[in-house]
């Protein structure tokens, strides 16, 4: 596969990451929830059961998600535009595709409990 889909791959994760801690300070400071990050295309915000509850144990993951998504982005992009560092880079990618699939579930749980 060629170098450059690797290095779009660090730029995807590395705005993912932006995102979702941009999302998070949203959410922190006005209260509503990130219907991007959150919840799909099922639901909106007005059909939270409990918004404040959803909001106080959502913000924790996406916190955990945006920090984890914008330091392997870092590391991916040195990995694939400065100098190869191979073990960090996949020690990097486990841990971020581990974090990814556990916020797939947690969100998950919240919607189903919440909606």
């Amino acid at each position: 596969m060629d170098d450059s889909v690797f290095g779009f791959i660090s730029i995807m994760a590395f705005g993912c990451g932006l995102y979702g801690l941009y999302a998070y300070v949203q959410m922190r400071r006005d209260g509503h929830i990130n219907e991007t990050l959150l919840l799909g295309k099922r639901h909106m915000e007005y059909m939270c059961k409990d918004k404040e509850a959803f909001v106080k144990k959502a913000l924790p993951a996406v916190l955990l998600f945006g920090i984890t998504a914008t330091v392997y982005g870092v590391i991916d992009m040195i990995h694939c535009f400065v100098t190869p560092i191979p073990v960090l880079d996949y020690t990097g990618l486990a841990v971020f595709l581990a974090v990814l699939v556990w916020y797939m579930v947690y969100t998950t749980k919240l919607n189903n409990k919440y909606f």
